[in-house]
């Protein structure tokens, strides 16, 4: 293994989205290295997945006093606050309101960006400090120590509980960072701080769609990485030609048995299990230290036409009482979610579908689509300084939450950091010359396809860009207008992973959500996690288990909290193989086989149609 060439090594683990095997990796690179002889450095792992953090699942370790993360939160004083509404106004989150003269603040829609209490003319507003998450520390009997964050389910602000644990990376040793899935704001957190990042995927048309959104993300952050294919059979070409167009190197494979997928069921870390695998993974790393690329972008991209929409999503609103919305949510990706709704919608016949995970959004895959037409989306704003009127004053920089104000001393100016500005506007308010002002920042494109199954609204969240919830509100809404369009009768919405934005906006107002999920330790936590969101809305979840047969003791831990709970388990699909092969050729699987997965589908569908809201 060739030297780090430092006293200190951040290598963030991604995936473009999760289920690729992403934290199945972080743990056994965090094993391995941590007792390799040839490596001498010490080893931390950082569990940076705060929405669904799984790594201290497979370490069993009693978590004593953890340590609250804090954000600021407004608080009125209403001896003061006058309800003159100008804290509402400037509000960029709606997390403010005023209802006849009271104000009202929504804590799980403010980012703690300071805007209100210094817009406030009456001094009325003070922010408090509130816990959004916590820190846990490991530092006891393995060969590497350990820490993970978790962000409180609802709660939005998760780069901010990222922020907090890069704080505690070893600055004498090797920090593994199991990263957050996607391309959106958290990942580029955790991604901005890796000396190298190793994208883990697997060889199919969704890993393909998933892995190129990752290596766009790592071109426009300068970061040299190496992609490992997990779940690797006869047919990683896919994989390895998509790299190739990236000039990024394929620095290791890990091969698809199903021991090993019910060794990480159980949580069991893969390379104590399996001693044999270490060598590979040892040969992965000293490949990504001597061969990680920056990726080059030659992929062909989307031409998005017309002006860029600006329009808050909640002011067009086409939802109809009469309108039945079916929500199919995961907690966490890989677990099968978009395989099941790819067969609701070929079974269904008369519905439309909106794919709200817009951040990876892969349900057209299945469609074999064509698109309509598309249109840019300018949900946000980012701040310009305008170096003429600038008097360097740094105001701007210190009022930042963001860090999105960088400060060069040799050439005295100061500049905004567009990936880490969320055009909140607090430094047009402190700024005072008024040198300051904002353009508009395309948060991603929405499109509307055709296929033989119908209608699917979906979009591309732009990578690192902020307001995903807003975008997602938005398919959902032109998604309505279709299905009034074309007098269908469902939206089925195929929704995105994690308990924070992009969920909320995909489950407000839904009637009826099933959430899919399988025997396996990680996806046992993420699917009560995800529970808790859902019940928060007042809605009573229905379960799918998929690849039940995997492990039997998780699939009973499942049944036995569904039936404690009240829930209803719609059906269990078993593990089938060709699932995989109808994903690779592009088909839900009801139109690939009449196969066990196939039979199962046809039966859970006849009974959500049967109980029907």
């Amino acid at each position: 293994m060739k030297d780090t060439g430092s006293d200190s090594l951040k290598v963030v683990i991604c995936s473009g989205k999760g289920g690729t095997g992403k934290t199945t990796l972080a743990l056994s690179l965090a094993w391995t290295l941590g007792q390799a002889e040839e490596f001498s450095l010490p080893v931390r792992l950082l569990d940076c997945d705060v929405e669904e953090p799984n790594c201290h699942l497979f370490l069993r370790c009693n978590y004593e006093n953890p340590t609250p993360v804090l954000a600021e939160k407004p608080v009125f004083d209403m001896q003061r606050c006058d309800g003159c509404g100008i804290c509402a106004s400037k509000c960029r989150y709606n997390a403010i309101a005023v209802v006849k003269g009271t104000p009202l603040v929504f804590n799980d829609l403010c980012h703690s960006c300071g805007v209100c209490g210094v817009v406030c003319p009456r001094g009325a507003i003070t922010l408090k400090n509130t816990a959004i998450g916590e820190m846990l520390v490991d530092d006891s009997h393995r060969p590497f120590s350990f820490m993970f964050g978790r962000l409180n389910v609802g709660e939005s602000q998760s780069p901010m509980v990222i922020g907090e644990m890069l704080k505690h990376t070893l600055t004498d040793g090797l920090n593994i960072i199991d990263g957050p899935p996607g391309t959106a704001c958290n990942t580029v957190k955790a991604v901005a701080a890796a000396d190298k990042v190793i994208l883990v995927t697997e060889p199919t048309p969704f890993g393909a769609n998933d892995l190129g959104l990752a290596l766009d993300l790592c071109a426009q952050l300068h970061k040299p990485c190496g992609v490992i294919i997990n779940r690797s059979d006869d047919n990683d070409q896919l994989i390895e030609d998509l790299a190739a167009r990236y000039h990024v190197p394929v620095i290791g494979k890990i091969p698809f048995k199903r021991e090993y997928a019910r060794a990480c069921s159980d949580g069991l870390i893969l390379t104590q299990e399996f001693p044999e695998l270490s060598a590979g993974v040892i040969s992965s790393f000293s490949h990504l230290l001597s061969d990680s690329a920056i990726p080059v972008v030659r992929a062909e991209k989307v031409v998005v036409q017309g002006e860029c929409r600006t329009q808050a999503a909640s002011e067009i609103s086409q939802k109809h009482d009469d309108d039945q919305e079916l929500t199919i949510l995961s907690g966490k990706g890989g677990t099968g979610k978009t395989s099941v709704a790819g067969a609701f919608i070929s079974l269904a016949g008369s519905l439309v579908a909106a794919d709200c995970d817009v951040d990876a959004a892969n349900l057209r895959l299945l469609m074999n689509d064509r698109v309509l037409y598309s249109e840019r989306a300018c949900l946000g704003s980012e701040a310009v300084i305008d170096q003429n009127k600038c008097i360097k004053c740094g105001k701007c920089y210190e009022g930042c939450r963001f860090d999105a104000i960088d400060f060069d001393s040799q050439s005295n100016r100061y500049t905004v950091n567009d990936l880490n500005c969320e055009g909140c506007g607090l430094c047009l308010e402190v700024c005072p010359v008024k040198a300051i002002g904002e353009k508009r920042a395309e948060t991603g494109s929405l499109m509307l396809s055709e296929s033989a199954r119908g209608r699917l609204v979906h979009a591309k969240l732009s990578a690192a860009a902020e307001n995903s919830g807003k975008l997602v509100t938005m398919v959902r809404n032109l998604a309505f207008a279709t299905l009034a369009e074309q007098n269908k009768e469902w939206l089925l919405v195929d929704g995105p992973p994690g308990t924070a934005c992009p969920a909320i906006a995909s489950v407000t107002g839904s009637d009826r959500v099933v959430l899919v999920t399988e025997p396996t330790i990680a996806a046992v936590h993420d699917l009560e996690r995800i529970i808790k969101l859902v019940r928060h809305f007042g809605l009573k979840p229905e379960i799918i288990i998929n690849k039940v047969d995997i492990n039997p003791t998780y699939a009973r831990k499942i049944k036995d909290l569904a039936d404690t709970a009240g829930y209803k388990v719609l059906g269990e699909i078993p593990f089938d193989e060709t699932v995989k092969e109808a994903i690779k050729a592009g088909v839900p699987i009801v139109d690939f086989n009449d196969g066990p997965a196939s039979q199962a589908l046809k039966n859970i569908w006849t009974k959500v149609k049967e109980t029907r809201t």
